[in-house]
């Protein structure tokens, strides 16, 4: 117990991740995100037991993750406030105030006292007075609840759980139009495809370096791999371990991009001819550049390079949750399920790509390593309870989702000449059930047509064209495929299109009924 208490018998600490603290201060920075506030024990603990508590919480920052350390600290906080409220102000750990709080639990909240069950042990174990010796009996007698795990992913809840295909194709197609308009920046961008695509958690996003990126060359093909540093890993320093992650090749050339547009500014920002290559590699994917530009007014030029070797000039995760939450906001994509605009956060994008993979088939060690976890126990959820968020679609459900889903995004013409280029013989888009409208756009699409044209923004169909028998040749189509794969995944591949057909089909029923009563356009 010596040699223990010895560890913590200062009034400062240096965190596992390197940071420095100071025991009288209240708030201890112990990693580049995590701050721990111990304001409140003030407000709910005796002075007596100020220095045990907090040396404890010292040892716990030492030996600890920051993250660990810091819901430790909540979950006591909340045991704290619970018992002050009962009794005053708490002057030692007593084991009936264990048992009252733990009475106070609903079964679904025992975590609770799960979470800092450790942490009254290490206290009693390192000496600090406070805690009652017999109370480590007590808490091993327990068995507690763990945190209820997949419960949004088990219920498809609208909110929290995965996306449907109708609200993740929205989100996807939302940001690609957004991006096009330029309504959103390039990082912002590519902040969002990343984590739609690779389902990684907002740190591990946040510790990308430019040097993380490889892009290699063969047969004339370029592909591109993302390193990715994990997370969450025992034992294991900042960026100390990698998994890759194959990307498109769109998204790795705008990486490219958003790469060369970061090393231009920071080179121009540092005015210095001294950069190296290899300097710039170290470069975040996403910087700080509020903290960059501040460092530079304040510091020489080796310690900037040396702190761009380090965590410094990348952002902190809170600031991940937070752009990708105001990306969507301002795109208000619109969900079927609720009527409401998409609330969208990092674990729900995760919580998605699994359910998405899961559905194709695939089994707990794919969807683990999908998740970059290290076991298959929290990816079980997925693989025992394959969701299939949309049935197939008929014509009356189309109908009773168009407005909800919002999927046709152009715009309705009485006739032809009122289009875009509607004088114009070569924007038609055709059907094999006959000519359906306008495309709006001057230039090369790509896109199949008819198919794609209706949840693009730049067509115009005509009030007047056969849009009620495409739609009834889709729904066919769909059942066709179907019946021949059994595959739902492989059948509804176009139920947002169908949803988007049917949206034009009640425009057209709506506009025709204005027409009889005498009403015209705008």
């Amino acid at each position: 117990m010596t040699d223990v208490l010895s560890i913590v018998s200062t009034n400062s600490g240096i965190s596992r991740d390197g940071y420095g603290f100071d025991l009288n201060e209240r708030r201890w920075q112990v990693s580049h995100d995590v701050k721990i506030n111990h304001a409140w024990i003030d407000e709910f603990l005796h002075p007596c037991l100020h220095n045990s508590y907090l040396n404890v919480m010292k040892f716990y920052v030492q030996k600890y993750s920051a993250g660990h350390a810091e819901h430790v600290a909540d979950s006591f906080r909340r045991f704290a406030r619970y018992t002050n409220s009962k009794n005053g102000i708490v002057r030692s750990i007593l084991s009936n105030d264990l048992i009252n709080y733990y009475s106070s639990l609903e079964t679904k909240h025992e975590h609770y006292l799960g979470v800092f069950r450790g942490f009254l042990k290490s206290w009693v174990e390192l000496g600090y007075l406070g805690v009652d010796e017999d109370i480590p009996i007590l808490l091993n007698g327990w068995r507690l609840r763990g945190n209820t795990k997949g419960l949004a992913v088990q219920t498809l809840c609208p909110v929290q759980g995965p996306l449907s295909d109708l609200e993740y194709e929205a989100l996807q197609l939302a940001l690609i139009n957004a991006f096009e308009l330029n309504e959103i920046s390039l990082d912002d961008f590519l902040l969002t495809q990343l984590f739609m695509v690779t389902g990684r958690r907002p740190s591990q996003i946040g510790d990308l370096k430019v040097k993380d990126v490889i892009e290699a060359s063969s047969d004339g093909l370029q592909s591109y791999l993302l390193k990715v540093p994990r997370r969450k890993q025992r034992g294991t320093n900042w960026r100390g371990q990698f998994k890759s992650f194959a990307l498109t090749s769109e998204i790795g050339i705008t990486l490219k991009v958003l790469i060369e547009k970061n090393k231009t500014k920071f080179s121009t920002l540092i005015n210095s001819a001294l950069l190296s290559e290899s300097d710039l590699e170290q470069l975040p994917i996403f910087p700080n550049w509020r903290v960059i530009k501040q460092t530079l007014e304040e510091e020489t030029l080796a310690n900037v390079l040396s702190l761009l070797k380090g965590q410094g000039f990348h952002c902190i995760t809170y600031e991940f949750r937070l752009r990708l939450n105001n990306v969507v906001t301002s795109l208000k994509i619109p969900s079927e399920r609720t009527g409401q605009n998409l609330r969208i956060f990092p674990t729900r994008l995760r919580r998605t790509l699994a359910t998405r993979a899961a559905r194709e088939g695939y089994g707990e060690l794919i969807i683990a390593e999908l998740l970059d976890h290290s076991d298959t126990q929290n990816s079980r959820v997925y693989t025992e309870n394959v969701p299939e968020h949309v049935d197939a679609i008929n014509n009356a459900v189309a109908l009773q989702l168009a407005p909800l889903a919002q999927a046709f995004s152009g715009m309705l013409v009485d006739r032809e000449s009122d289009a875009n280029r509607g004088d114009d013989l070569s924007s038609r888009v055709k059907s094999d059930k006959g000519n359906i409208g306008t495309c709006g756009l001057h230039g090369f699409c790509g896109a199949a047509a008819p198919v794609a044209c209706y949840t693009c923004r730049q067509f115009q169909p005509w009030l007047d064209a056969p849009h009620e028998e495409l739609l009834n040749s889709l729904i066919s189509e769909q059942e066709r495929i179907f019946n021949i794969t059994h595959d739902p995944v492989m059948s509804n591949i176009n139920n947002r299109t169908i949803i988007a057909v049917a949206e034009v089909v009640r425009q057209c029923d709506m506009r025709r009924a204005q027409i009889n009563k005498g009403i015209m356009h705008g």
